[in-house]
């Protein structure tokens, strides 16, 4: 009996020394309270925020830097980060920002308006290569600073949306111009931000980062660990043996069982859009009915239930929840006989046969796949006599095949960048987007374009939020495109992982991150 108890007692001790507590639940505390592990679909290649692009992989980097100011993760509202407080002239040509004193990078040195002019106007010189810093200031004309604490934009024209831009995680962050100096084109292996985090060590397969000491809401409570892994069943699965804390976007399948473990599941909807596009500018879907018949033809409930096994949200406009002004109704919906009818008129008796081009891969507004999501459409349209081919490509071939005008139509989807409503109407529908390659159908309407730039110069919340429900209407009955669904931003967390506060782009507050 006593042996019996001492090998208990060794064995209780052993998994003390080894820094792990077993919960009711089974799970392990992996590295103890000192670290979190948290998996992604892929790390960074770059530590540099000027350089990175994808909202799938920039987690470590919101660690490291700050912006000026942040978006509230539940009301996209911009609030102070680096700057106490801001205001904007008159005719919004003049943004002025004051910073919070003493604050400092994690190299010691201080992030004055001088540091801020000196990181802004490196993001200025990228704007001719890099995607972010071209997206972030093009309303820029020059930065200027006035005294030690405050520094102001001039720009071009009138952009409400410019202090969204201003809280990404690419381009804007404030980086240390020390750092810059030191170490030149390196910089991003040894980079320097005022955030909670700095960087322990930077690998392919992993990222550490330990507390900032200058942080100045104070030292963060431990380190965090990245590791990337593209298999959601995988990243769920280890989840489940205690080798991970945080994972983000777990297999669809794999819920059930993981609530069954009492972990912890967070999810919203997420700020992108899947769609149906059209070639409005040639036959047979530069025909505006024709456009219409397929959208009445789709349930966007079933492709939400089958194909994306309930994980997302049917799309009654546009704009995802978060950011819809008035809610859209869906427009008119066809039987099949009405259907045949209609393109029967239109000088397709026997029915239509057209080329629908998709993506393969997995999105995050689609992680089934566009193939799987094809499929269905496919289902869907064959009873009212229209025969669809389909032809799935690798993501960047798809994207090409597009500009290309491939097929009749296409799957496509896109992921808000700054949570303003602009960034998906005015990109996806202005004239002028057209031959950027944004506005992938192609649409024009003189009307919708006077609506959308009047909305990205005014600041009357009401007035905005009236101007994009008439464009929703514009949208709805030219059918350029037919919004299918929004996806979820979703993670997963062990037991004992608290202060956890997720946005709709799928990024998680890491100083708030801590475990029992």
């Amino acid at each position: 009996m006593k042996s019996k108890l001492y090998i208990i007692i060794s064995l209780a001790a052993l998994l003390f020394l080894a820094g792990g507590c077993i919960s009711a639940a089974g799970w392990n505390l992996t590295g103890g309270r000192n670290e979190i592990v948290i998996l992604q679909e892929s790390l960074p290649d770059t530590l540099d925020p000027s350089k990175n692009s994808s909202y799938e992989n920039v987690l470590p980097l919101t660690g490291i830097y700050e912006g000026l100011v942040k978006l509230n993760p539940a009301t996209l509202a911009p609030e102070p980060c680096l700057a106490r407080s801001w205001e904007v002239s008159g005719d919004g040509m003049r943004w002025t920002f004051n910073l919070f004193p003493g604050i400092k990078f994690s190299d010691g040195t201080p992030c004055n308006a001088e540091a801020v002019q000196a990181s802004m106007a490196r993001s200025l010189t990228l704007k001719e290569t890099d995607p972010y810093p071209a997206f972030v200031f093009a309303p820029v004309a020059s930065i200027d600073t006035s005294g030690e604490y405050t520094v102001s934009f001039t720009l071009k024209n009138p952009f409400t949306p410019f202090i969204k831009n201003l809280a990404l995680p690419f381009a804007a962050p404030v980086v240390s111009p020390a750092a810059l100096a030191k170490y030149g084109d390196r910089f991003w292996e040894n980079p320097s931000g005022t955030g909670p985090y700095m960087v322990d060590s930077f690998g392919k397969n992993k990222i550490v980062l330990r507390p900032n000491p200058y942080y100045r809401a104070g030292p963060a409570p431990c380190k965090m660990v990245f590791k990337a892994l593209s298999d959601p069943a995988g990243r769920s699965d280890q989840l489940l043996r205690g080798k991970a804390d945080v994972i983000f976007y777990p297999a669809a399948g794999s819920l059930e069982t993981l609530r069954s473990k009492n972990m912890k599941i967070i999810s919203l909807p997420g700020l992108d859009l899947s769609f149906i596009g059209f070639y409005t500018d040639k036959a047979p879907f530069s025909d505006r009915e024709l456009r219409r018949v397929i959208a009445g033809s789709l349930d966007r409930e079933k492709i939400v239930s089958s194909v994306l096994e309930g994980e997302g949200v049917p799309a009654a406009g546009v704009l995802p929840p978060s950011l819809a002004g008035s809610k859209m109704s869906k427009g008119p919906a066809y039987t099949p006989g009405q259907v045949r009818e209609i393109i029967s008129r239109k000088g397709y008796p026997g029915g239509m046969d057209i080329t629908l081009i998709t993506y393969g891969d997995s999105k995050r507004y689609c992680p089934q796949g566009g193939s799987t999501l094809a499929e269905e459409i496919r289902r869907q349209l064959e009873p009212s006599g229209i025969r669809v081919k389909i032809t799935a490509r690798p993501w960047g071939r798809h994207k090409e095949a597009i500009l290309n005008r491939d097929g009749d139509f296409f799957l496509y989807g896109w992921t808000c960048d700054n949570g303003d409503p602009d960034n998906f109407m005015h990109t996806l529908f202005h004239s002028t987007q057209v031959d950027s390659g944004l506005n992938v159908s192609r649409f024009s309407s003189q009307k919708l374009d006077v609506y959308l730039l009047t909305a990205r110069r005014i600041a009357d919340g009401k007035a905005r939020k009236m101007l994009y429900d008439e464009a929703e209407s514009i949208i709805q009955q030219e059918a350029p495109l037919i919004p299918l669904n929004h996806g979820m931003s979703r993670i997963a967390a062990a037991p004992g992982v608290k202060g956890i506060n997720l946005s709709g782009f799928g990024l998680v507050d890491l100083y708030s991150l801590e475990k029992d």
